[in-house]
């Protein structure tokens, strides 16, 4: 991480650095307090149902009582996936459909993808591929060879986030703090999950009650000297591939109690279940002045990468170079724009 970075994010070590550091950690302090961040209780997993239910409103009949376009019924309306393929409609999702090929051919694209180990083929005018840009030089081979090394020079991030249900609470909240940053541990943060109340949802975290701990491990190893991001994140994913459940479940116990145990916390007894959400692919790549270059602007490998090909564009966080939901928005309206003109 640079210098820069810590900065931002307000890490302690700045207070090491002087007055400027202190100054400056006094100042994120200030803005921070002035900021909310609204989230919904399983995070993106709602945006993703928003737009679904805009797209094919009949997947989530309003059930919960709120208006129809209300974002908070979709955290307790249930989605009818039999909505989502119907030849009468306007818009199709066809899920567990895995694009193998994608190229054009006169006045159209054309994808094959896989269903149920059955290949499949379809057209259309036009094609966006929002997927993990890495991977397009596989699906579509005949892009240049020069923009295949510009899209896959961003590599996946690999993170292990962990959800661990606590039967109670209360020892957690008895230290006090919210989230916990904790260099040199094997889960570097460990955090409680957002007290959201929305719409018919209602946190329920407070006192003994449950409460849900997300604990985060980055399986990259220790730099060598050698090494830059991209290598020591391909490394991780093989460390990733390679722990065993019995490993996360031994350091979770550990590390809990490491913390809350003087509190009263017994891992045996307290932990009612572990969840052991292992993204190989996760965050997309964001350019670090440690090991990258400066580009021109329009010169970054990203904005080569993703370059339209034919009635094929590109889009996903990937071709912004930012992990963040609205880096893929901005995305996907820069595609739609390439084709629409």
């Amino acid at each position: 991480m640079s210098v820069e970075t810590a900065f931002m994010l307000g890490y302690p070590g700045a207070n090491s650095v002087g007055y400027t550091g202190k100054l400056l950690n006094k100042l994120m302090d200030s803005l921070v307090d002035n900021i909310s961040f609204p989230v919904f209780p399983d995070g993106n997993a709602s945006v993703a149902r928003l737009l679904v239910r805009k797209l094919v409103p009949a997947v989530a009949p309003n059930t919960s009582g709120a208006s129809s376009n209300a974002m908070e019924s979709i955290l307790t309306d249930r989605f009818d996936y039999s909505q989502l393929d119907r030849s009468d409609a306007p818009v199709r999702i066809r899920l567990n459909s895995t694009a193998v090929n994608v190229k054009n051919i006169d006045d159209g694209v054309e994808v094959s993808y896989v269903q149920n180990g059955k290949p499949y083929k379809v057209q259309a005018r036009h094609s966006i591929l929002a997927c993990y840009n890495g991977l397009i030089s596989h699906l579509c081979p005949e892009l240049p060879e020069a923009q295949k090394e510009n899209l896959k020079y961003g590599v996946k991030v690999p993170l292990v986030m962990t959800s661990v249900l606590i039967r109670s609470g209360a020892s957690v909240h008895a230290s006090g703090p919210v989230q916990y940053q904790c260099p040199g541990s094997y889960f570097s943060v460990v955090t409680k999950a957002p007290p959201v109340s929305l719409g018919d949802y209602r946190d329920g975290s407070r006192g003994d009650n449950p409460l849900v701990l997300v604990m985060l491990h980055a399986p990259a190893p220790r730099n060598n000297g050698q090494q830059n991001a991209r290598d020591l994140y391909r490394l991780g994913r093989h460390k990733l591939y390679t722990t065993t459940f019995e490993t996360y479940e031994k350091e979770v116990k550990d590390q809990l109690t490491a913390m809350f145990g003087g509190n009263g916390f017994d891992a045996e007894q307290d932990i009612e279940a572990i969840t052991v959400n292992r993204w190989s692919h996760g965050y997309s790549y964001e350019y670090n002045s440690l090991f990258d270059p400066e580009w021109e602007e329009g010169q970054a490998p990203h904005e080569l990468g993703r370059a339209a090909i034919g009635r094929i564009s590109i889009a996903n966080s990937d071709s912004e170079a930012q992990a963040y939901l609205h880096s893929a928005i901005d995305a996907a309206a820069r595609a739609v724009n390439e084709i629409i003109g």
